[in-house]
């Protein structure tokens, strides 16, 4: 069942991230930079390190693993939402390793970039807010 649709607008945001930067913190700069309050994220690249969430639910709280060794980033999807009247990017990662291991999870702030590519795709209508939620302790979209 779709609750809603929503157009998107006439531009698509893409470009890299220099070497050393945190991931999220730069993709967040980005969307405030350029007013996306909603919208699609994408990449891929490689990082120096990761940090990356994974949420216990049972316990509901985020389980927190760092990474302290070079990982390719085979995808990096996510949205942009507002959180506290700022944009928000929930962004979930793919990883491998030299051995070919791959590892997965909620892309936390602490991973350093390597080199990345991103394509941001901005919503022209529509504005979902994250505000908390009692029955997971998580924050998600109101719509």
């Amino acid at each position: 069942m779709i609750l809603k649709t929503f157009n998107l607008k006439n531009e698509v945001i893409v470009g890299r991230l220099l070497k050393g930067k945190d991931l999220i913190l730069e993709l967040t700069k980005i969307c405030e930079e350029n007013n996306v309050v909603n919208g699609i994220i994408e990449g891929i690249g490689a990082l120096e390190y990761v940090t990356i969430g994974y949420y216990d639910q049972k316990n509901k709280e985020y389980i927190v693993n760092r990474i302290d060794k070079p990982m390719e980033v085979l995808s990096l999807k996510g949205n942009v939402s507002l959180k506290d009247n700022k944009p928000f990017i929930h962004a979930h990662i793919v990883l491998g390793d030299r051995k070919g291991q791959v590892f997965g999870g909620h892309l936390n702030e602490g991973s350093s970039v390597f080199a990345f590519e991103y394509c941001i795709i901005p919503f022209e209508k529509g504005f979902f807010v994250r505000e908390y939620d009692k029955e997971t302790s998580l924050y998600l979209w109101t719509m």
